[in-house]
């Protein structure tokens, strides 16, 4: 381990669940260059897969740690109960940290003290855009009356940071307000950092399969654990935003996690079968052009 690794190493450790492949060597590669860089990396991949992560394999501070689960919150679970820092961070295999972006989360964390977790703002890459949306004007009103009176969000601004009746979770755009560190009900799963002794441990998604929605489960369960969860506007991180094409699992998928979540904060899980009706026809066509599709 060389002199300038000593250096720059923050008590971080950081769990990767993945399936390995150029994208993950891609973001570990961009994690070291920070101004500083964690202690370990936990790749926590299939045994099946472990290959896929070879290429990362010969990074100083990479720990391959290989499952028997194949499911991002279990594998990530694995990671969590190995993680040696005081401070643990979780991160999505395709999210790009910009170098400051690791030591600014934790300074953060430590002003903020334990029973409290942080995560960025995130940006699109390549261009740098907003990642969450906010509409104003005519158009901003009429979305606002459909998340209101559909999904029981509140209404306009007020839904920001929130989860709504129906489990669905609304994000913090950068120009929400002045204040540039923000409390929410919910954080991104992509990226967060807490006190070791603050983790969620265990596989806490109660469906098999591809996990969705579980960072709104994961913040609930945080708030159960009377930690307060805070939005940096000023600290960035890049996801690939990639629009969703329609497909039955996934919208199945969507609506079990999100009626779950709505049981957890006593919502209304008819509210997410109101939203999935409303889902649903908004993308007739493609089930349409699906159904013709598999005859």
């Amino acid at each position: 381990m060389t002199d300038c690794f000593i250096e720059r190493r923050l008590p971080i450790s950081v769990v990767i669940a993945t399936l390995g492949g150029d994208v993950l060597r891609n973001t570990v590669e961009q994690l070291n260059r920070g101004t500083g860089l964690p202690t370990e990396i936990l790749i926590c991949i299939p045994e099946s897969d472990a290959a896929n992560a070879e290429c990362i394999s010969e990074i100083a501070n990479v720990l391959i740690i290989k499952t028997r689960c194949r499911s991002q919150v279990a594998q990530r679970a694995v990671g969590l109960l190995k993680a040696r820092c005081p401070y643990v961070m979780q991160l999505d295999d395709d999210v790009i940290l910009p170098p400051d972006t690791l030591k600014g989360m934790l300074d953060v964390l430590i002003a903020k003290g334990p029973s409290n977790v942080v995560a960025p703002f995130f940006c699109v890459q390549p261009s740098g855009e907003d990642a969450t949306c906010y509409r104003h004007g005519l158009l901003g009103f009429v979305a606002s009356c459909y998340y209101t009176l559909i999904c029981g969000a509140s209404f306009g601004k007020r839904r920001l940071g929130r989860i709504a009746a129906s489990g669905i979770g609304f994000g913090i755009p950068m120009s929400s307000g002045t204040m540039r560190i923000v409390e929410s009900e919910w954080l991104p799963g992509g990226v967060t950092i807490c006190n070791k002794e603050d983790l969620i441990m265990g596989n806490y998604y109660p469906f098999p399969g591809k996990a969705f929605s579980e960072d709104l489960i994961h913040s609930v369960l945080w708030r159960q654990k009377n930690c307060r969860l805070w939005t940096v506007l000023d600290i960035s991180a890049l996801v690939d935003v990639t629009v969703e094409s329609f497909a039955c699992k996934s919208v199945i998928g969507r609506y079990r996690a999100h009626a779950y979540v709505a049981k957890m904060v006593r919502g209304s899980v008819w509210r997410t079968r109101l939203w999935l009706v409303s889902y649903c026809l908004l993308h007739a066509r493609q089930i349409v052009m699906q159904s013709f599709r598999f005859k």
